[in-house]
Parts: C-alpha cells; sequence; structure tokens
C-alpha cells in the first residue's frame, strides 16, 4: 500500500511539474514571448533621427510598403515630434492621406509625395493610398 501511494504521489508531483512549467508560448504582461515574432516597430534604418529630433520616413511603394511588406511596417514616435513622410511610387501617380490628422499629398508616378507635420495626437494612425486603397505606413505616436 505505501508502495502505490508513494508512486501516486510522483504522479501527482510530475503532473503539477508538467502543468506549471513555463513556455515560451505563454507571456504575461512582464514576460514578453520568447517565440515571437521580430517586434514590428522599424528601428532607426528606416526613419531617420536628425539632430533636431526630427524624423524622417521613407516609404518606397511596392517595395517596403506597409501591404507589400505584410504589415511590417510600423513607425513609432514621440508625441510632439516633427514627422516628415516621403512615398515615391514608381508605377503610377499616387493621393497619399495621413489618417487622423487629415494631411496628404498628391505625386507623379516615380515623384515623391512628402507629408510634413507635428505629431500632436496620441495614437495610431495610417498613411493609405487613396488611389489604390492600400496601407502604406503605420505611423505610431506616443
Amino acid at each position: 500500500m505505501r508502495k502505490h501511494h508513494v508512486i501516486s504521489s510522483l504522479f501527482a508531483i510530475t503532473l503539477a511539474a508538467c502543468g506549471s512549467s513555463s513556455s515560451s508560448t505563454i507571456s504575461t504582461a512582464e514576460e514578453p514571448l520568447l517565440d515571437a515574432p521580430a517586434s514590428t516597430v522599424v528601428s532607426p534604418t528606416d526613419a531617420v533621427t536628425n539632430a533636431d529630433g526630427s524624423v524622417n520616413i521613407d516609404v518606397k511603394v511596392g517595395i517596403d510598403d506597409y501591404d507589400t511588406l505584410d504589415g511590417n511596417r510600423v513607425v513609432k514616435v514621440a508625441l510632439g515630434t516633427a514627422v516628415t513622410i516621403t512615398l515615391t511610387d514608381a508605377n503610377e501617380d499616387q493621393e497619399y492621406h495621413l489618417h487622423i490628422y487629415d494631411v496628404g499629398a498628391e505625386a507623379k508616378m516615380g515623384q515623391p509625395g512628402v507629408i510634413s507635420l507635428v505629431v500632436d495626437q496620441a495614437g495610431q494612425f495610417d498613411v493609405e493610398s487613396h488611389t489604390t486603397g492600400k496601407t502604406l505606413l503605420v505611423l505610431v505616436v506616443g
């Protein structure tokens, strides 16, 4: 009987250990996922921070835009930052628009369209082509 009780106890401990083991796919707010894909926030190679703190973002439509990169073109900037977004489409004329801020630019095929502003609202904002309806950049301000 005692042997049965020891085996049952070991089995219960083993089950408890398996059930409480930390897995790289389970996360809490304090612990990031280990198996998560790389962050979608674009590094300063795509968003250049100038000496005065302003930020320049260059987007080549059809090459490195949000839709072409399957949602991996998100740039985060601080509230109050002067931002210049330059968008160029080598294939067609474009009408660009930054939602909520309601600013935009038109550009002929192969020519840059430039949107410049100081971001004074926190949140996530899409830069979109009104020509194609595609999202070209997501700007996160905060």
